[in-house]
Order: structure tokens, then sequence, then C-alpha cells
């Protein structure tokens, strides 16, 4: 009786093994995509960063320039994880949508191959230079635009990138602002 318990569940035991060998088995039946890629495709564009702690000056809206001091000092410290990207900071001084002029200044980030950009973009202004675009008393809008891409009319426009299969596709490309309210006072700066 136990000999007859025994081929049973030995019976059991091989058909169980079998199905599992089946099914695994079964796994090789399934077709494969061998396509290969040519080359490792490339990043699509990430935006910079301009980092507020390394800003100057800190707060965002001077009361009172030209009362202490003829000379305002702007910065932008950024970083951008594509390290190969051309960062330029376009600054802007009182734009006016409806009459749009280039940016006052631009300054060219190098690339230091790492994300955070070694030098910064600075825009000094001094009340005792001429044309001035702050010697006027009265309010002021200071704008620091960073962007990874060509800048037009201040929109970014998109780099086409060629794929390895002959299809072309947008890479876009990014802007960040930052921005400062100064109120020119009548000082001593002339």
């Amino acid at each position: 009786m136990m000999e007859a318990t025994t081929r049973r569940y030995s019976w059991r035991r091989e058909l169980w093994l079998l199905m599992a060998a089946g099914c695994a088995a079964s796994g090789c039946l399934i077709p494969q995509d061998d396509t290969l890629l040519d080359a490792v495709p490339d990043f699509m564009n990430r935006p910079p960063r301009i980092i507020d702690s390394l800003v100057a000056p800190q707060q965002r809206f001077i009361s009172d320039f030209g009362a202490d001091g003829c000379d305002l000092a702007f910065e932008v410290a950024v970083e951008d994880p594509d390290v190969d990207d051309r960062i330029v900071v376009h600054w802007y001084v009182d734009y006016n949508p409806q009459d749009p002029r280039g940016p006052y200044r631009q300054y060219e980030l190098a690339s230091t191959r790492e994300p955070r950009r070694s030098d910064r973009g600075t825009l000094l202004i001094s009340l005792a230079s001429a044309n001035n675009p702050l010697s006027t008393p009265g309010p002021h809008l200071v704008e620091a635009l960073v962007t990874d891409a060509e800048l037009v009319d201040r929109v970014v426009r998109p780099r086409p990138v060629q794929l390895p299969d002959g299809t072309t596709i947008n890479n876009p490309g990014f802007v960040v602002t930052y921005s400062w309210v100064v109120n020119t006072v009548q000082g001593d700066c002339r």
C-alpha cells in the first residue's frame, strides 16, 4: 500500500516538473525584436537654472539707487545639466513689448564641463556714465534672461535635430528669468 502511494506522488511530481519546464521553455518561442541602434540617441535638452542663493543683489526691490552709491552690479549664477550647452545671459532694462528692442547687454557663460558655470552673468550700472538706462529718476525693471538656445524677440527658437533614421525632431530650448525693480532717486552721481 505504501508503495502505491509513493508511486502516485512521484508521478504527480514528475508531471508538475514537466509542466514547469514546458512553461519555462515556451518563453524562447516568443519572437524577439532584434533591431539594434546605430548610435546612442542624443539627450533631449534640459533647462538651465538660476541659482537664487547666488544672485546679486539679493533684494528684488531696490528703493533708493543713487542716494548712497552710484554703481550697482547685477549678477546671476547659472547651472545646466547639459554641460555642452551654450548659455547666454541677455540683460534687458525697461523692456517694452510695444517697442521691442534687443537686449541692453549679452554675456556668454564659458563652459567648464560642469553643470555649474564658473563665471557669472554680470551687468554693471553706473549712474556717472553717459546714456545710463537707469539715470532717469523713477522705477525701472532690470531683467536677466538666461537661455540655452537662440533667443529672438525674447522667444526661444528650438533646434532641429536629425535622428539616425533620417527624421528630424525639434529639441526645445529654454529661457529662465530673474528680475529686479530699481527705483532711481536724485543723488550726487553726476
